[in-house]
């Protein structure tokens, strides 16, 4: 079982952290530039990414359905409407479209700080910021395989375990 996770920087001058889970190896990374990012997943070949960026703006208004239900459970989520988030929201559009049309890969969307809240995981000292985010995203993808997850309308986050 392969399975990345990806803390994307809305700009590519900004690092983006990068992890591999494979079976119980961890890799992880900062990296760049979308050609960095591309050629890892693509050599990686995972079963699933989770991408902790928004893949989509809403409909209407500022806030998705996935949005709403987790701010209704207390989280403070962004509207990838705001200015800053769509850059974000664009690079990661990009991005997907890319893995998606030519190599076929399954990608989720997720939020690092939701699933860290919910995964009984905790900060290593030799993971920068970027890195441990995408290790949790990676985790999320984990779960997500094992179909220990919920759907909260376009957004994945791992199921809350005893």
């Amino acid at each position: 079982m392969k399975a990345v996770g990806l803390d994307l920087a809305g700009k590519q001058e900004n690092d983006t952290g990068f992890c591999l889970i494979d079976n119980s190896n961890v890799k992880t990374l900062t990296l760049g530039s979308d050609i960095e990012i591309l050629e890892l997943i693509k050599g990686a070949d995972p079963d699933v990414i989770a991408v902790d960026a928004p893949l989509s703006f809403p409909k209407e208004g500022m806030y998705r359905e996935c949005d709403d239900k987790l701010r209704k459970r207390g989280y403070d989520i962004l509207s990838p409407n705001y200015p800053g988030m769509r850059v974000l929201v664009n690079r990661a559009r990009s991005l997907v479209s890319k893995l998606e049309r030519t190599d076929g890969f399954e990608i989720i969307e997720t939020s690092s700080d939701v699933s860290e809240d919910i995964l009984p995981v905790k900060r290593t000292g030799d993971m920068t910021d970027d890195e441990f985010e995408a290790f949790v995203c990676a985790l999320t993808a984990v779960k997500y395989l094992q179909d220990d997850y919920e759907n909260l309308g376009g957004m994945i986050v791992p199921v809350d375990s005893p």
